[in-house]
């Protein structure tokens, strides 16, 4: 669990200056095309520690709760190193192998680094169509248009929010994390493929997100019907999510407007 958790959350700040090319032989086509090729799986666990109550998207943020498994991992290395020594006085024998501590510390360090270099990923590095990857939404249009390095690949109905739930103007590199799987607790209907009600969910900030929608809300897609977040067809949003992760979401860039 600690393992999955950690893939997911393995963020880096892009260095002033940084600059990243698409990788060599990269053809988005290609890609699309590859990624619309593969099954979904849905053989996903049923749990996930953000699944919790206590956070919900569009009201709370992953950071709160990201520093509060940080602050439990420090409690359990250090319950884990006060057993090992009570162990080695009683039984003269280790409970954890020195290769389990060193992997348990390693995830320690992996979100400390992600909790240290949060703060920057607004304003340090590429912006807008600088990035790699820029996702531009127009509200007004209902629409995302992608950019690759610059150039317009492609666009995708969304719904943005209603007027209850609207969607902020938004200008960042998002801030992550991302998610095959979710399912938000403070709107829970639907189900898709096992994965919850927001698949393939990229976090920009807070608790906003680009992410699929439900078979239900498909018909939706080209007009305000969100809580806030911005939702995509599951295939779509697949294929924002598989990008993001190849390319890197230190070089990326989302933009919502009216």
């Amino acid at each position: 669990m600690i393992v999955l958790l950690t893939a997911a959350i393995v963020l880096y700040s892009c260095e002033p200056g940084e600059k990243k090319a698409v990788p060599a032989n990269f053809i988005y086509q290609a890609f699309k095309d590859s990624i619309n090729a593969q099954p979904l799986d849905s053989s996903f666990d049923n749990q996930n520690i953000f699944d919790s109550s206590r956070f919900i998207p569009a009201m709370d943020t992953t950071g709160k709760l990201l520093k509060q498994i940080d602050s439990m991992w420090h409690r359990e290395i250090d319950i884990m190193e006060q057993v090992d020594t009570l162990k080695k006085l009683w039984k003269k024998t280790d409970k954890f192998t020195p290769e389990e501590m060193e992997a348990i510390k390693e995830n320690v360090k992996v979100l400390d680094s992600f909790l240290f270099y949060g703060a920057a990923t607004e304003h340090s590095g590429c912006t807008k169509k600088d990035c790699i990857i820029f996702a531009d939404i127009i509200k007004s249009r209902q629409t995302l248009y992608l950019y690759l390095d610059g150039t317009l690949i492609d666009s995708f109905k969304v719904s943005t929010g209603i007027k209850k739930y609207e969607t902020p103007n938004i200008n960042v590199r998002p801030s992550g994390p991302l998610f095959t799987k979710y399912k938000s607790r403070k709107f829970p209907g639907g189900n898709y493929m096992g994965m919850g009600n927001m698949p393939y969910a990229v976090f920009i900030r807070g608790g906003y997100a680009i992410h699929g929608t439900t078979t239900g809300n498909f018909a939706k897609l080209g007009t305000r019907a969100s809580h806030g977040c911005i939702r995509l067809h599951p295939t779509n949003a697949r294929i924002f999510y598989e990008l993001v992760k190849r390319i890197g979401i230190k070089y990326t860039w989302v933009t919502v407007r009216a």
